[in-house]
């Protein structure tokens, strides 16, 4: 399918955006999106069409948003700094800097962040924990009363 195929080559231009600036300090979606519409040679469609340039660099910010959060923003091992892994465990290259909801973040090198990105940072993946740590008791409590209740319900049936 060609919608396909362009998906795929729209994200490659993204992904090489990224790799070329992968030592900038600061790296934004909307940045991305700005230079990936510049590398397509987009200018005239602002002029001419500008809701298909908006829509075109939408998508990009999109692509752009999801390829830095499975980059930057995730617990896999591709995120991590390896440099760091020996005497800080699960560091990342990157974070997200701080940012007010609904605001999009840019993502920032670690050793470029300030005291507000880090604060952000551990409350973001301490709250993250918490709620994973929930889900991790709520699925284990069902497990058991579904054991439970299994286990009755044969008792019951051997008995009859």
């Amino acid at each position: 399918m060609r919608i396909q195929g362009a998906n795929s080559d729209l994200r490659n231009v993204v992904l090489a955006i990224i790799d070329a600036r992968k030592a900038d300090q600061r790296l934004s979606p909307a940045w991305i999106a700005s230079e990936a519409m510049v590398k397509l040679d987009a200018a005239d469609l602002q002029k001419s069409k500008p809701l298909v340039y908006r829509a075109a660099y939408l998508q990009l910010r999109q692509i752009a948003r999801q390829v830095c959060r499975k980059q930057f923003d995730q617990d896999k091992e591709e995120a991590l700094d390896p440099a760091q892994q020996e005497m800080f465990p699960g560091l990342q290259s990157r974070y997200p800097t701080a940012h007010s909801k609904g605001e999009e973040p840019s993502y920032v090198l670690r050793q470029a962040m300030t005291s507000e990105d880090v604060i952000f940072n551990v409350n973001r993946l301490r709250r993250d924990g918490k709620t994973k740590l929930g889900r991790a008791n709520a699925l284990e409590a069902w497990w058991k009363k579904k054991e439970a209740e299994t286990k009755k319900a044969k008792a019951i049936s051997s008995a009859a």
